[in-house]
């Protein structure tokens, strides 16, 4: 089994369970989310080593913010991440 045939596995099985669906739908938005910090971090132009200097969070730290999906970075991370490279924690009503 390939990597696209266990996408579309994972998928069938969503379809079909509202309780999967919803953990994919939660890990694809964690997914996207970890993308744009890396993104967000690249077109300030900062390595990770940089981006150490300016917020205060160890190198390590950083990796696992932007890579590792079995943590979740505490909001006083997140705040001091996005504040290094000029971005704010901000809370947006979307539609219900």
């Amino acid at each position: 089994m390939n990597i696209d045939d266990t996408r579309k596995r994972i998928q069938e099985i969503a379809d079909t369970n509202p309780e999967a669906k919803a953990a994919l739908e939660e890990h694809r938005r964690e997914y996207e989310f970890r993308k744009k910090l890396v993104l967000a971090r690249q077109e300030a132009g900062l390595t990770q080593r940089e981006l150490q200097d300016l917020s205060g969070l160890d190198q390590r730290a950083i990796s696992r913010v932007e890579t590792d999906d079995k943590i979740s970075p505490s909001i006083k991370t997140l705040m001091r991440y996005l504040g290094a490279i000029g971005y704010q924690l901000d809370i947006v009503r979307t539609s219900q």
